[in-house]
C-alpha cells in the first residue's frame, strides 16, 4: 500500500478510536503514524514493533467496519454457530471470540478458521478486551 493512502487510514482509525473512547489504542497509533510520516518504517509492510502494522490497521478498518472494508466481515446473530462446518454428531465446529471491542466481538471457527463479527451495545459486552478505560 502506498504510504500515503497509509497514513490516511491511519488518522480515520485515530478519528474513530477517539470516538468509541477506545484511549488505550490512540497512543501507540499516534506513535506508529508519527513514524510512518517522518520515513522511520522502511520495509513494505510498514511494519513498526508496536504490535501495529499495515495488516492491524486493515484488520481494524474490517472490525469497525469502516469504509472501504465495511463488508470484510459478515455480521451474525450472537452465538452463531460456523457458518461453513456442517454439524458433526450434533454440534457444528468449534467457535471462539478472537477480539472484542466496544459494540461487538470477532468470532472464528476453530475448526475451519471461517470469522465474523458479532455486534451488540456495548452495555452488553461488559468490559472486553478492548473496553475503554474510564476517565479519571
Amino acid at each position: 500500500m502506498d504510504r500515503t493512502a497509509l497514513l490516511e487510514m491511519v488518522q480515520t482509525l485515530g478519528d474513530e478510536f477517539r470516538r468509541r473512547g477506545m484511549r488505550t489504542h490512540v497512543a501507540p497509533l499516534r506513535i506508529y503514524w508519527l513514524a510512518l510520516r517522518h520515513g522511520l518504517v522502511h520495509d513494505e509492510q510498514h511494519g513498526l514493533h508496536l504490535t501495529l502494522s499495515e495488516e492491524t490497521v486493515v484488520e481494524w478498518f474490517k472490525l469497525l467496519r469502516l469504509p472501504p472494508y465495511q463488508r470484510a466481515y459478515v455480521v451474525r446473530p450472537t452465538g452463531s454457530r460456523c457458518p461453513t462446518c456442517p454439524p458433526k454428531e450434533g454440534r457444528a465446529g468449534e467457535v471462539a471470540s478472537e477480539r472484542t471491542f466496544p459494540d461487538g466481538r470477532k468470532m472464528v471457527c476453530l475448526d475451519c478458521r471461517s470469522a465474523w463479527l458479532e455486534m451488540e451495545p456495548s452495555s452488553r459486552l461488559g468490559r472486553g478486551s478492548d473496553a475503554p478505560v474510564p476517565r479519571r
